[in-house]
């Protein structure tokens, strides 16, 4: 303000200010009003305009503008503070030029009500029923192990012979994934906790390792439910009656169903695994699974340690005697769980041996030509991977079952624990070392950290190599320039300068000497301020927020006027009646904001802000004088609700022109991206796989890279959900993008896994696994990647897919296997070796990938369409055979 003022020379301002004296003189003789009510008319009428003055004021607070909306999409932590500082910058962009002289309390207007406010809620945070953050993430690990024990009581109800229903298990996935997402937040404060209680802050964080191998491993269990309901649906729609129902020859190119080729093939695979022993073979493998691993499953569902010790913090606390209790529970629950884990093992593994006898010869050899051995072979193998889960889930629930026991029998006392990063201060003031957390625990052992920093660079420049090498380098001219346009008109510089923009274009009016005083009058600043905050970087939220906002106006305008009407009448207003009025109506708005769901917040804080201003000024208009009020009741909602719809349209041309952000686009951008980013990751796998160091760096990041792209799909829901609200010309679907979310999360978890069992299956297995399903052929790895490569392309263009691609992959890794004549190699010996199990899980996992492309094709095709269409007047697909001519259901284990 100080530098805009300066721009005009002070003789002028001097001489400016004369001339406002003789006017507020001679206006003051010819209406009989005050002096200062004439002085503040003539001022914001825009008596001391100076162009010069202005220009600053636009350029610097605009320039202000454009960083805060930059940073906010840069960081959305930083949302709030863009949103209050825009609107205090506008108290100045709106006044600033008509004021003659610097005013630095100009926005004291705003800040000493939200200081109050901040100071009320403070005060009630810390004196009515305080919580804590470890408090609070205690309270959330509590409900994540209730929600862990559902997918445990599924695993039962399915070996006892009940059907799954597939809404609930998402349901449940969702919930869970949610409420693990939740935590994260809460992570981040947990070094500033002030509690009171038996753990600390660093005692709950060293919680969340074991809590989230745990939380893995039975969302893993629940995913192969939810997979096993889905090949079930997916069979049936692949059924030969249903892929040969249309003919080739009598129909219209037009009239093919789109994935036809595809479907009969895939078709055809399905049914040579399918016969009439499935189904008794799938009740005896469940049968001999239930009597060994339903005790099991039981044990793990046993942990509510967490309940007891965040309970009663700051009136009373846990007693010893509960204490004690539930260390002698947790000890006894972990006793029973390793005994039962130990036994299972073996128990589980001579069932399913026991239930699948006929597949073995007297030697204990698979039998190879018995074709109804074959489906016991499938039992047996899906049996393993069942078994190798259970039992996953039963060691990490067992760690982190040791580690409550070993907080509650190390943490015996109640105490304050102040924030630890002013703790680790003064700890490294005092003794120079800050003691690492749970490091007294016994079986923990210290890691370097430049070993491991090694390891993790080493594993990221492999990562590099297979994402490949790029295009040649550009000169530096034109690289710079290529980064300055990225920069500039990126998402976040789009929407920086859209909120640029829609400054201007609102404010512009009260720059103007015609119309300042019509502005001011007329309170133009709520329609800059809803024209800025309604603004987002995508449409779809742009569209939520204008709805959202529309109403929560409405709504709070319509509680507005009641309210004031009930309390005054048609009088000047009474303190006490509104105060009443005013009472019963804040409950309705609270509960708005507390109940309603968080995409709905907006509206209700519109709501309430309506409801305020109404209030507000027709109470002022009646007993303050003040130039510009709006007047009472009606007409202050009047002006308040058409300078929020001018606001409303000033932002939605700007967010529509020149080009809508299409939130749609944006989806897909990242969806394509992750595709190329597994396309890396089955590089990966590809390099490492059957290599011969047990000490391989790839160990360290293969959790890692898995789970930041689980992390990126996962934030995809939420602008997914919300594109319900965009318009859109894209041919993606809502429901498509988030099916080929579902489907790329599958991928990226079945190459987890395969990452993983690179550095722990034996070589031997990994070389055997490597033949079986022809992982590092030429052909095969050309076929994945290809399809892959037509997947990207086709999210990112929104082209149709060619009708003829090398899938179903499955059945062509089938086909690979099948053509070496090739059977299956297994004995009893290897069905009781613990590694074998872990191979059948990398079979699995294989397969899954190579499935859920299978899907994501079809799923593309049927949004985008079928391009290239071969037809050879029949039907060119054929029969798949074995080499002797019989339909084959061998599976290649």
């Amino acid at each position: 303000m100080k530098a805009a003022l300066a721009a005009r020379p002070t003789s002028q301002t001097q001489a400016l200010l004369q001339e406002l004296q003789q006017e507020v003189v001679a206006e003051v003789q010819r209406s009989g009003q005050s002096v200062a009510t004439v002085t503040q008319q003539l001022i914001y009428n825009g008596f001391m305009f100076d162009a010069r003055v202005t220009v600053v004021f636009y350029v610097m607070i605009c320039a202000f503008i454009y960083a805060m909306s930059r940073l906010r999409v840069a960081n959305n932590k930083f949302a709030l503070a863009q949103i209050f500082s825009i609107i205090i910058s506008d108290l100045f962009l709106l006044f600033g030029p008509a004021l003659p002289s610097f005013t630095a309390l100009l926005p004291r207007v705003l800040i000493e009500p939200g200081a109050i406010g901040i100071g009320l809620g403070t005060a009630c945070c810390v004196l009515f029923f305080p919580q804590s953050t470890s408090y609070a993430v205690l309270s959330k690990t509590g409900r994540l192990l209730r929600l862990g024990q559902m997918p445990l009581k599924y695993t039962v109800s399915r070996l006892n012979g009940e059907e799954l229903n597939l809404e609930h298990l998402l349901e449940t996935k969702g919930k869970t994934i949610g409420a693990l997402k939740a935590l994260e937040p809460l992570l981040a404060f947990l070094p500033l906790d002030f509690s009171r209680g038996r753990w600390n802050a660093d005692d709950v964080r060293a919680l969340q390792e074991p809590l989230r191998k745990t939380l893995l491993a039975e969302l893993s269990l629940l995913e192969y439910h939810i997979a096993r309901i889905h090949g079930d649906q997916s069979m049936q729609k692949m059924s030969p009656n249903d892929a040969s129902t249309a003919n080739p020859i009598a129909v219209e190119k037009r009239d093919r169903a789109i994935g036809r080729h595809q479907l009969q093939q895939s078709a055809e695979l399905m049914n040579a695994f399918q016969s009439v022993e499935e189904t008794n073979i799938r009740a005896r493998t469940l049968d001999a699974l239930r009597q060994s691993t339903i005790p099991l499953l039981q044990a793990c569902s046993d942990i509510d340690a967490t309940d007891t010790v965040n309970c009663q913090r700051w009136i009373r606390t846990a007693s010893q005697i509960q204490i004690d209790q539930q260390i002698a529970r947790a000890e006894v629950s972990l006793e029973t769980l390793r005994r039962i884990r130990a036994s299972s093992l073996t128990t589980t593994t001579e069932a399913l041996i026991e239930s699948h006898t006929e597949m073995f010869d007297d030697n204990g050899n698979f039998k190879t030509g018995d074709v109804g051995g074959a489906h016991a072979l499938r039992g047996m193998i899906i049996g393993m991977v069942i078994e190798e889960r259970i039992l996953a889930v039963a060691g990490a629930t067992q760690n982190l079952l040791g580690r409550i026991l070993w907080l509650l029998q190390n943490r015996p006392k109640t105490r304050i624990w102040i924030p630890s990063r002013l703790q680790y201060a003064l700890d490294w003031v005092l003794s120079g070392s800050v003691p690492t957390p749970m490091s007294n625990a016994a079986g923990n052992t210290a890691t370097d950290p430049e070993v491991l920093e090694e390891q993790t660079q080493e594993a990221d420049r492999r990562l590099r190599i297979s994402r490949g090498y790029g295009t040649p380098p550009r000169s530096r001219i034109t690289r710079t320039v290529m980064a300055i346009y990225q920069w500039l008109f990126n998402p976040a510089g789009m929407y920086a300068l859209r909120m640029v923009v829609v400054t201007i274009a609102t404010a512009i009016p009260s720059a103007l000497p015609h119309t300042a005083g019509f502005y001011y009058r007329e309170k133009g600043i709520w329609g800059v301020i809803t024209a800025q905050t309604t603004l987002l970087v995508y449409m779809a939220d742009f569209t939520l927020s204008l709805v959202s906002r529309l109403v929560g106006t409405v709504v709070g305008g319509v509680l507005g006027m009641i309210a004031w009407y009930i309390g005054s009448g048609h009088g000047p207003g009474n303190a006490y009646g509104l105060g009443a009025i005013t009472a019963a109506m804040t409950v309705v708005l609270m509960w708005w904001r507390i109940f309603l769901p968080p995409a709905l917040a907006m509206a209700a804080i519109m709501s309430g802000a309506t409801f305020v201003l109404v209030i507000g000024f027709s109470y002022d208009d009646a007993h303050a004088q003040q130039y510009g009020l709006p007047g009472r009741g009606d007409t202050a909602f009047w002006k308040r609700l058409v300078t929020v719809l001018l606001g409303f349209v000033a932002a939605t041309v700007v967010q529509l022109f020149p080009r809508p952000p299409s939130a749609t686009r944006h989806v897909c951008q990242t969806l394509s991206s992750a595709v190329r980013t597994i396309s890396d990751h089955y590089a990966l796998v590809l390099s490492h796989w059957a290599r011969a160091d047990p000490d391989h760096p790839m160990a360290t990041v293969a959790e890692k890279i898995t789970l930041e792209m689980a992390e990126t799909l996962l934030s995809l829901k939420a602008p997914i959900g919300l594109l319900r609200w965009e318009m859109t010309f894209s041919p993606f679907h809502r429901k498509t993008l988030d099916r080929t979310r579902s489907l790329l999360g599958d991928m990226n978890q079945a190459l987890g896994r395969l990452l993983i069992l690179s550095t722990t299956l034996p070589l031997e297995l990994q070389e055997r696994f490597m033949s079986t399903v022809g992982l590092t052929d030429d052909s095969t790895m050309g076929d994945v990647m290809a399809v892959l490569g037509v997947i990207e392309q086709a999210l990112k263009a929104g082209a149709a897919l060619p009708e003829r691609l090398p899938t179903p992959l499955v059945k062509r890794s089938y086909e690979s296997w099948n053509q070496q004549h090739r059977t299956a190699e297994l004995s009893k010996t290897m069905v009781r070796d613990e590694n074998y199990r872990r191979y059948c899980v990398a079979i699995s996992s294989y397969l899954k990938f190579l499935s859920a492309i299978d899907e994501l094709v079809l799923v593309l095709k049927g949004a985008l369409g079928e391009s290239h269409i071969v037809d050879r007047g029949g039907d060119s697909c054929m029969k798949y055979q074995r080499a002797d001519g019989m339909s084959s259901s061998i599976p290649m284990w």
